[in-house]
């Protein structure tokens, strides 16, 4: 099988890590992957960056003050989230239809802001002329150019009126990117790949592609790096107490609301509450915090426990370490296509408390493989939290969490999964094109 994918990044995020990581799974299985990515930060052959314009020769610049002329008609509208605006790109996509149509059967896009607009995807689909899939890492693909709707139902809709712009408008550059999407890829024959059944539902939730085809397939995870391993060597390795419970948690950014870090709080002194009961097996002293990501140096200062911060973790075995130095992961996220955090703990065997949300559920049995709290309820995130701690089952816990991720996650049942369907994919493409065929 001969596979194309496409990918904002390679390794540099969590979106890029899983593109990439299903890249290598294909590759290691004997099939013919290749990426083609803005940011490259692997030192993979088979992975291409592609080259913007200001390093393209003379025939760019005219393309330059093309895009620079938009920008200054156009404008960006201020906001204070991430938003695709589907800009002109600074990129020569020359390098994107390098390859013969023969030689590619299956086009795979990933994260793709700021690396294919609208039009460049209808470009591919025809050129390539093969089965194009999208795995949903966020709600981008299905909305007017937000990442997350954060309660918005606009994108079930036509998008418009959009709160992250703070518009009033209907016609505002959310519509407008809605109306792009129906023009050029509503009518694609894309399959859509959630990681999550959350995502499965949003996807389905969709006014431009709720009625496309859907698989769920859980993203690839390394399991020779996220995996059981020695908790005392891990916390000696990290300078982690070895007498401690320890609690960790984490995300690229901290202070990103998506990610409950103001329930995590409430549940933290709400567990402070709970160890000074007499009854309680546990102590104010025998708790401790382990936080990673980007301004979590503030984090710990507010809380009555001692604790350690860390910045964010690009290194996946310094992550594993931080997992496997753990008692419990917790995740407090309140809207999220994954995280790939809860799997990757649970690969090391490590539970993790989280809201009944995003793929949580996928994943987590309360006290069997960790413990699913109410959707915000930091009362019950903290219960979760503290059954956990106290658990006299926590070994067969741990075991069975390692389990189900392994059984879901492994890129050897990954790639099962996707081998699959990119055949069948294949197989009907080909009957389809025959049926067309003059007889």
């Amino acid at each position: 099988m001969r596979i194309l994918h496409f990918s904002t990044e390679d390794t540099g995020g969590g979106a890029g890590k899983a593109a990439h990581r299903l890249h290598s799974a294909l590759r290691d299985a004997g099939h013919r992957s290749q990426m083609i990515v803005r940011v490259k930060e692997s030192d993979d052959e088979d992975v291409s960056q592609a080259r913007s314009w200001f390093t393209s020769g003379w025939p760019s610049k005219l393309n330059i003050l093309k895009m620079g002329f938009r920008f200054f008609i156009k404008g960006v509208p201020t906001t204070t989230t991430f938003f695709n605006f589907d800009r002109e790109l600074d990129l020569d996509t020359r390098s994107y239809f390098g390859f013969k149509p023969w030689d590619v059967d299956i086009v795979h896009l990933h994260w793709i802001s700021h690396l294919l607009t609208v039009k460049t995807i209808r470009r591919l689909y025809k050129h390539y002329r093969c089965p194009l899939l999208w795995t949903v890492m966020d709600l981008g693909p299905l909305t007017g150019g937000c990442h997350y709707a954060l309660e918005c139902e606009g994108f079930k809709k036509q998008c418009g009126h959009c709160p992250q712009l703070h518009s009033r408008r209907f016609a505002d550059p959310s519509q407008v990117v809605w109306r792009r999407k129906f023009c050029y890829l509503r009518v694609l024959p894309i399959t859509f790949i959630a990681p999550t059944g959350w995502v499965a539902t949003r996807i389905k939730e969709s006014s431009l592609f709720g009625d496309h085809r859907i698989e769920e397939i859980p993203l690839a995870i390394d399991t020779t790096v996220f995996r059981p391993f020695d908790p005392r060597s891990a916390r000696d390795l990290l300078h982690i107490p070895q007498d401690k419970k320890v609690i960790f948690w984490g995300a690229a950014r901290l202070d990103d609301l998506r990610k409950g870090m103001t329930y995590l709080a409430d549940a933290l002194h709400r567990i402070a509450s709970m160890v000074k009961d007499r009854n309680s097996p546990l102590r104010q002293e025998d708790l401790f915090l382990l936080t990673a990501g980007r301004r979590a140096g503030s984090v710990l200062d507010s809380f009555p426990f001692s604790g350690k911060s860390m910045p964010y973790l690009r290194n996946d075995i310094a992550l594993a370490l931080a997992y496997q130095a753990a008692d419990l992961f917790v995740c407090p996220s309140i809207e999220d296509a994954g995280p790939m955090m809860i799997p990757e703990s649970m690969l090391c065997g490590t539970p993790v408390v989280a809201f009944n949300s995003g793929g949580a559920p996928d994943l987590i049995e309360s006290l069997r493989t960790g413990y699913l709290a109410a959707y915000k309820d930091s009362g019950d995130l903290a219960r979760g939290i503290y059954e956990l701690l106290t658990s006299p089952h926590m070994p067969s816990i741990r075991a069975a969490a390692h389990e189900v991720a392994f059984k879901k996650h492994s890129p050897q049942a990954v790639v099962t999964n996707y081998i699959e369907l990119y055949q069948t994919l294949k197989d009907e493409w080909h009957e389809g094109r025959k049926a067309l065929s003059p007889t």
